[in-house]
């Protein structure tokens, strides 16, 4: 019986994290560049069953292994990309293919994300609100007098027809592995990523990648999982029914 609370027991907890992540989701749903997060469970301490008898030929036979719990060791994230939107507005890239924007964020440093509803700040430079400023194939500032400017394919910034700047647009290494920071912005270790090469991306000005949020299966998701968690609070509480009994009746017994 007591397994039987551990499993209930890791069935909550593993549910309430993943019902966590799929809200995120929902509410980035409309985040321009969000990437859709979900949660992946495996079983912690597994151990092998055995029948209790006196009888050698009964004991000897073993029920098999099992876990006492289950535990969400680790976050997945879809880095598919999401349908592109014109906005109208020079500020807004999109990148289509491969490859992120390069952001020098003030909690987290160098951060990589495929939002780009960027912005112009009073000293000129390119940001992202909330995260921090675009960066150059230099990795240093972009400085624009002004929203009336035009970008490449190749990230190529020019104003009144001469190339002033160059947008760093970053891929990362194969073993790399990204470490979300915020709605969709992510952080790579030191050298994880390096600039992306010609024709591997394209740079749409006045567009936004929108987030690869699938509403239907978020949905889906949800409501099965709060079923799930339905389930295992039930269990708990007929475990404890069943304790009880076992407390106050089987002790009065004789």
């Amino acid at each position: 019986m007591v397994r039987g609370f551990y499993a209930a027991a890791a069935g909550v907890f593993t549910q309430q994290k993943a019902l966590n992540v799929i809200s995120n989701n929902i509410a980035n749903a409309t985040t321009a560049g969000y990437k859709s997060q979900s949660t992946m469970e495996s079983s912690f301490g597994e151990h092998m069953i055995n029948r209790l008898s006196e009888l050698d030929s009964v004991a000897q036979n073993n029920i098999g292994t099992g876990a006492f719990l289950t535990v969400n060791s680790t976050e997945y994230t879809d880095f598919t990309q999401g349908s592109l939107e014109s906005t109208g507005r020079s500020v807004d890239m999109a990148i289509n293919g491969e490859g992120f924007f390069l952001v020098e964020s003030e909690a987290f440093g160098q951060v990589l994300t495929r939002n780009g509803q960027f912005e112009i700040d009073e000293e000129g430079d390119l940001y992202l609100p909330g995260v921090g400023k675009v960066l150059n194939d230099g990795e240093d500032t972009i400085n624009l007098e002004s929203s009336s400017f035009t970008v490449s394919p190749s990230g190529a910034i020019s104003v009144g027809g001469e190339e002033a700047d160059t947008l760093f647009v970053a891929v990362i290494n194969e073993e790399t592995v990204l470490k979300s920071v915020g709605n969709g912005v992510f952080q790579s270790e030191e050298g994880g990523y390096e600039q992306a090469e010609t024709g591997a991306y394209a740079i749409m000005q006045g567009m936004v990648e929108k987030s690869n949020i699938n509403m239907a299966q978020e949905m889906s998701k949800i409501i099965a999982g709060q079923n799930h968690y339905n389930s295992c609070t039930q269990l708990i509480k007929m475990y404890d029914a069943i304790n009880e009994i076992t407390v106050n009746q089987i002790g009065r017994i004789g």
